[in-house]
């Protein structure tokens, strides 16, 4: 087992520490005997209140997932606030760098890549979006396409896309609820980052 793998399993114990009737009330999750369910990035999940695993339903069936940023991703935005209320959304987007006390204040090295992919397919670029289902919105500040996409029920991320021209290379933001720092760490905001620009190169035709 590799250390991302470690770092799962230690992350499911801890996870096992927390009061799972408290977190189902807060989140309003639906739970039964043996699991709290939920939905991550439009695919249902669920999590087994005696191992602490997060299972996602795949073809058909429930499938353990252990992939490192989506794993951490859920029990972050479940146990990182420590309060017994959901702490509000302001409704006000920025930038990630709104987050830095000091380090990496901007994301684009990582998303170059994804707008040189997605540039010159629009139409392809919007029906990804929205097998996710992202909300395509009336596009902001000149981007070309602007899609609000629903991380959980609780909890939702914006994506802006400009294409290039003969003047600027293409680009790929996304941008975060100014509160976003009361329910995530600042680096599992990479890791939902990455998570949903890969599930999106994933999904585009």
């Amino acid at each position: 087992m590799d250390n991302y793998g470690l770092q799962v399993d230690i992350a499911r114990k801890i996870f096992l520490q927390y009061d799972l009737e408290q977190l189902a009330s807060k989140f309003h999750l639906r739970a039964d005997e043996n699991y709290l369910y939920l939905t991550y990035l439009n695919t249902p999940c669920r999590i087994d209140r005696y191992t602490g695993s997060i299972e996602q339903h795949k073809e058909n069936r429930w499938q353990e997932c252990r992939e490192y940023s989506r794993v951490m991703t859920i029990y972050d935005l479940l146990c990182y606030h420590k309060g017994d209320v959901l702490p509000a959304l302001s409704g006000q987007w920025c930038t990630v760098g709104t987050f830095i006390v000091a380090g990496i204040t901007e994301t684009e090295t990582y998303t170059k890549k994804f707008a040189e992919k997605f540039d010159g397919h629009l139409q392809e670029l919007k029906t990804a979006c929205q097998s996710l289902n992202g909300e395509l919105l009336e596009p902001m500040a000149g981007a070309a396409l602007t899609c609000c996409f629903p991380v959980t029920a609780f909890f939702s991320v914006l994506l802006q896309f400009w294409e290039g021209d003969e003047e600027f290379p293409p680009k790929l933001l996304l941008l975060w609820d100014r509160n976003t720092d009361k329910l995530l760490r600042f680096e599992t905001t990479f890791y939902l980052q990455g998570d949903l620009l890969e599930q999106l190169r994933e999904a585009f035709i």
